[in-house]
């Protein structure tokens, strides 16, 4: 939701539940795209084999482009999925 508000797009619908805004288009997103992680990385150590982090990266963005994230194409978006991607890897490590 962080990059959907800083570029300003439509994504899903919020919701506060408990005092929590919840996005579950949001997060359906954010779970498909750690499957991709989650299974990339159980069979290599995707950080350090390029052509295994190459082939990730084109599963996100197809994953992104296929859900409409974002509404408009975005290289900058696209990529700061990617970097949050390895941020979240390099510190589940």
């Amino acid at each position: 939701m962080t990059l959907r508000d800083e570029y300003n797009f439509e994504y899903g619908e919020d919701k506060v539940v408990d005092g929590i805004s919840v996005n579950s288009k949001c997060r359906a997103l954010a779970q498909k795209i750690k499957e991709f992680i989650d299974t990339k990385s159980s069979s290599a150590d995707w950080l350090n084999n390029q052509i295994v982090r190459d082939q990730l990266k084109f599963d996100i963005k197809v994953c992104l482009i296929k859900n409409g994230y974002p509404p408009q194409y975005s290289p900058e978006v696209f990529r700061k999925v990617m970097e949050q991607a390895e941020n979240f890897e390099e510190n589940n490590a």
